[in-house]
């Protein structure tokens, strides 16, 4: 019996979500042999988004109909329960399932080999080792490794590159007593080192909320508050969630190493999330694909050190806007108090809502 030969691939993407399949589908794109992969048997479940897009995100991403749940018009920021802000705000609540699902199809497509419920364990000095469920680990031979595989990526640990700083969100799925058509944006002082949200989907919304990692014994009840005040202002119909979610959400800021040797970071793994908001979808589609472009292109000229131009490309295009965004959450972090007048003040001084 002969051994099974060593799978060999130019690129593996760590990661399938909005950066990973944008990222492997801008190496197949350029004829390079790239390989994704996935933790999940399903790219964009569980859901640990509030799923809201920017209407903006059209210019660099197809969004297909089907993963459209409705349209926004506006966000309304509300500061100790008192509407202080609303700001046009178009955008699109997605169906994340769809949605992801539809980006890791525009890889394949563009030639990617797509392997789900397929973790990323440790690297070699010619690629990496993964495991799926029932099977022998498995070593692949890649010439570069693109992570894209979240706020805690094991990419980034084999970079010694990890995001330090996050906020930590709880969000159920809840219906609501009429349609909206605006995001809602609540900050109190117990939200501490961040907000509540309301974000429409259909007859249901999100709703959630988000702190400062420190307080994540507390979020539970936080979240049980938020809902019954939600209740009692007839904004849903009752405390029961359909669904529950949650996650880490990265908010310290762009790590300062995104390429290491053969290895880039992208979205989340990266710290592209916006360090306020916490939003990320559409910075991880456009890092992604100037991850994907770079590193086929270094195949394709067989020079790994083209990887170097990474790092100075994303900066181009988010550098100023995240840097500013984390000094920003660095001063509301410093300055958070719970004297009503002060409060306010950070807030409006740091949400872009008053920018």
């Amino acid at each position: 019996m002969t051994a099974l030969s060593t799978p060999e691939y130019d690129v593996v993407v760590v990661g399938a979500g909005p950066a990973g399949a944008s990222a492997a589908a801008a190496v197949g794109k350029q004829g390079v042999n790239v390989l994704l992969v996935d933790s999940k048997s399903i790219p964009g479940t569980p859901v640990q988004c509030a799923e809201y897009v920017p209407r903006i995100v059209k210019k660099y991403v197809s969004l297909p109909p089907e993963a459209v749940v409705q349209k926004i018009d506006t966000l309304l920021t509300f500061i100790n329960d008192e509407l202080v802000s609303t700001l046009a705000g178009p955008g699109y609540i997605l169906d994340r399932k769809i949605f992801d699902g539809s980006l890791v199809q525009d890889a394949i497509e563009s030639g990617t080999e797509f392997w789900a419920g397929t973790k990323a364990v440790s690297k070699t000095n010619e690629g990496l080792i993964v495991h799926q469920a029932g099977k022998d680990n498995q070593e692949i031979k890649s010439k570069i490794i693109i992570g894209a595989d979240g706020p805690r990526s094991i990419v980034g640990q084999w970079m010694n590159s990890e995001n330090k700083k996050f906020m930590i969100g709880l969000q159920y799925r809840l219906p609501l007593c009429k349609y909206q058509s605006s995001t809602d944006i609540y900050f109190k002082p117990e939200y501490e080192g961040g907000y509540a949200w309301v974000f429409p989907k259909g007859e249901y919304a999100n709703i959630g909320v988000g702190v400062n990692t420190l307080y994540k014994n507390k979020l539970p009840l936080i979240i049980k508050d938020f809902i019954n005040n939600l209740v009692a202002r007839g904004i849903v119909v009752d405390d029961r969630p359909i669904e529950k979610t949650g996650g880490l959400i990265p908010v310290g800021g762009p790590l300062e190493v995104t390429q290491r040797e053969n290895m880039l970071l992208t979205g989340d793994a990266a710290g592209h999330t916006h360090p306020v908001t916490g939003g990320g979808i559409m910075n991880a589609i456009v890092t992604g694909r100037m991850a994907g472009a770079i590193a086929a292109q270094a195949v394709i000229n067989n020079d790994l050190t083209m990887l170097s131009q990474y790092p100075q490309t994303w900066q181009s295009f988010l550098g100023r806007y995240l840097n500013r965004a984390t000094q920003q959450r660095n001063e509301m972090d410093h300055k958070w108090t719970y004297d009503a007048q002060q409060f306010e003040e950070l807030i409006r001084n740091n949400w872009f809502s008053f920018n």
